[in-house]
């Protein structure tokens, strides 16, 4: 059920626009790990979620480099680690105050990063060769987004509104999971639905705990309704069998030692792929990324492009031996983690030692199982895991056989029989952190690397104009940046291809994007 799985939907690759390109969906939920029926875990009950598992395959092994949503969601878009473009740290990108005001988690401006990297969002590359892209609605890049990357983006966004035989890719994120709904959740349990609550075995034994996790089941199942909602409609497009259906969640799981944190609960997530092929189903164990999912998609449209990811596809074959993952600061936390992962062991490298695993986020602190274990901490009656959690010092290196080990509580790390495993994995490990811009460097360094003094935003140089064919070819005079044009008093952006010759009716501009720069928009008079 492996590798082999992917060699039996090769014709889609195939396909050009005209002949059934095929169409994405993408179903994303927030804050969510393996707590699904696909995963042995029946504790909500996901009809339409388990109807698409049965339609598709489960992905046991799937990662998000960060365990918090922007830097994850950066990496999706781009198909690049937020440790290379500069996106890996929490909330760094705020729209309303761009690069003005100064973040109060870590006292320095807010800023958009400027990768040394050539990027692009990837949905501009299926714009260009005719998609209908559509996000409802979250973007949440932790950079600024692209103004080219959507047709539409907003809660009204919806494949609906293409043209008839378009093809489309669309992406409905969902928040009812967030963990913020564990806490606006008013409602009472009996004892009875609290003692059949099964608790993960790293907690304490405890009914407000039980409280959240059953809360979060029952999140579940409102997500499952709206799933179901958009599947629906899917169907009622008859457009279902010739749409590859993703669906995911952005990182790990809402509670404490889940998301924002390194270890598989906070990088292991659901996913599964509703492929075109009918004999896809079942369980897949290969290792695969958010850095893979860009590459993927291209590569199943079968579109090429001249810039490269750091991503590989996961269409054809299974290319890839390891995952990495990375923590840095999370609101005014920091803590520099790096990790990496094979088929059976994970190594963590932690930059501080000095410090405790546990970070103290004001904005967690309103759930009752962080309460509860804070509680327990001060009070010295904690379980032997969370204590570990607090202890205020960590190794400088961590050892897990996660195949067995799920939950990472027996360090091998000292023991001599893995340490030909730890150096393999010390070496890759090292060398992805080398490779990447920023994934060792401060925030502080990076921004020093990135801008000159206070943060100024690089402008990109004015587009040249060609004149042929009673029309107009656009040179970017820029590397590596986007290019958008439309007529005057449009809404929406076209992307231009490199030497097309576009007609404007009227007076049009032109826009440049690139990540870290200026936007540019220039008006031409026709």
């Amino acid at each position: 059920m492996k590798t082999s799985l992917f060699y039996l939907f090769l014709s889609i690759s195939t396909f050009s626009f005209g002949q059934g390109s095929p169409n994405f969906l993408w179903l994303v939920c927030e804050d969510q790990s393996l707590f699904f029926p696909m995963y042995g875990d029946s504790s909500a009950n996901t009809p339409n979620i388990n109807q698409l598992a049965k339609d598709g395959l489960v992905y046991q092994n799937c990662y998000t480099p960060s365990p918090v949503c922007a830097p994850s969601r950066s990496c999706l878009i781009t198909g690049m680690y937020p440790t290379s473009i500069g996106t890996q740290h929490m909330r760094a990108y705020k729209k309303s105050k761009e690069n003005s005001a100064i973040n109060p988690h870590n006292s320095l401006p807010y800023y958009s990063a400027k990768p040394k990297k050539p990027i692009r969002f990837f949905t501009e590359d299926l714009r260009a060769k005719g998609y209908y892209c559509t996000n409802n609605s979250k973007e949440d890049y932790n950079m600024k987004a692209s103004p080219l990357a959507w047709d539409e983006s907003s809660q009204e966004a919806h494949w609906r509104n293409k043209q008839e035989g378009q093809p489309f890719f669309s992406v409905f994120n969902f928040n009812v999971t967030h963990e913020s709904n564990i806490w606006r959740n008013k409602t009472s349990y009996s004892k009875k639905e609290l003692e059949n609550i099964l608790t993960p075995k790293i907690f304490p034994d405890d009914d407000e705990i039980k409280r959240d996790i059953l809360t979060n089941y029952k999140n579940i199942e409102k997500l499952d309704e709206k799933i179901g909602a958009i599947l629906n409609q899917l169907k009622a497009d008859n457009l279902y069998k010739n749409t590859i259906i993703f669906f995911f969640s952005d990182h790990g799981g809402p509670f404490p030692r889940y998301k924002r944190s390194i270890y598989e609960t906070g990088l292991n997530v659901p996913m599964i792929v509703k492929w075109i092929d009918e004999t896809n189903r079942g369980k897949n164990f290969q290792l695969i990324s958010f850095v893979d999912f860009a590459p993927t998609l291209l590569d199943a449209a079968n579109i090429e492009r001249e810039l490269p990811f750091e991503g590989v596809s996961f269409f054809k074959k299974d290319q890839r031996k390891y995952v990495y993952g990375a923590t840095d600061r999370f609101d005014s936390g920091v803590d520099m983690r790096r990790s990496i992962r094979d088929s059976n062991f994970k190594l963590i490298y932690n930059g501080d030692t000095s410090t405790t695993i546990y970070k103290p986020i004001i904005y967690r602190r309103q759930m009752k199982t962080m309460q509860v274990l804070d509680s327990l901490m001060k009070k010295q009656e904690l379980n032997s895991y969370f204590s570990n959690w607090f202890l205020k010092h960590k190794d400088r290196f961590e050892l897990y056989e996660v195949s067995k080990d799920f939950f990472e509580l027996n360090n091998l790390i000292h023991n001599p029989k893995y340490e030909e495993i730890y150096n393999t994995l010390k070496y890759h490990l090292f060398k992805w952190m080398e490779e990447s811009d920023f994934g060792n460097m401060s925030e502080l360094a990076m921004l020093d690397s990135m801008f000159t003094s206070s943060i100024s935003i690089p402008k990109l140089n004015l587009p040249k104009l060609i004149m042929k064919d009673l029309g107009y070819i656009i040179e970017s005079n820029n590397l590596y940046t986007s290019v958008g044009w439309r007529n005057r008093n449009e809404s929406g952006w076209n992307i231009y291809k490199a030497n097309e010759i576009i007609k404007p009716k009227k007076d049009f501009e032109v826009l440049l994007f690139r990540p870290g720069y200026k936007t540019l928009i220039q008006l031409f008079n026709n």
